[in-house]
């Protein structure tokens, strides 16, 4: 169902998060590919991207880093893209929030300087409107006021000199909104898009679809 659905919005590479499969690896279907990093013995977590078969002749690379994060490699006609996939830790613990930061600082460092590094998924972070950051974070936030995790994502984003790009666009809130509550009296923002400061003007638009949510 869900690969008919993803046709149907003709979505070429598709970012997952908490496929709850145990293992790594690359699995071949009839019209597409999953790249997939998970914990070795817990189905618990887990990261990857879908793969449309029209475009998988252009991965070049896959990394299973951890079950949260991992990365691939697309060959572009002008540049390359690395594409990281992240789901990040919630607001509890903190010493594994540091390490989280520390796995993704390093698979983006070893990116090639030249390729076009975007990170897409689940950061778990509320991006406020507070006026200092907007240079990072844009003035389009679904939210008034950060969360705790705001800040080792806007720490990261100042080192790393990377852009969150969903906050950057006008959107009614219903296109802003990424999580909602079981009841569906909650609703946050914390999936999010970040490209290099290089490359943002190339980003075109970014919403997100109601029916995927």
């Amino acid at each position: 169902m869900l690969l008919s659905q993803l046709d149907s919005y003709k979505m070429d590479i598709t970012a997952f998060q908490e496929v709850r499969w145990t293992g790594e690896g690359i699995i071949d279907k009839k019209n597409h590919t999953t790249f997939n990093s998970s914990d070795k013995k817990h189905r618990m977590f887990g990261t990857g991207f879908i793969v449309n078969k029209r475009i998988k002749c252009l991965v070049t690379d896959f990394k299973a880093k951890t079950p949260r994060i991992c990365k691939i490699c697309v060959r572009g006609l002008f540049f390359n893209c690395s594409l990281i996939c992240v789901h990040a830790r919630t607001e509890e613990k903190d010493d594994e929030k540091d390490n989280f930061y520390e796995d993704l600082n390093q698979i983006y460092e070893e990116c090639p300087k030249r390729d076009v590094k975007i990170i897409i998924g689940d950061l778990n972070a509320k991006i406020g409107q507070e006026e200092m950051y907007r240079p990072i974070t844009g003035k389009y936030s679904l939210h008034t006021l950060s969360n705790d995790n705001r800040m080792r994502f806007i720490n990261f984003a100042c080192f790393e000199n990377v852009v969150v790009g969903g906050t950057l666009f006008n959107h009614k809130d219903i296109h802003k909104m990424t999580w909602r509550s079981p009841y569906g009296q909650t609703f946050n923002q914390i999936d999010h898009l970040l490209i290099d400061a290089r490359r943002v003007s190339n980003v075109m638009d970014i919403r997100t679809l109601e029916g995927l949510m």
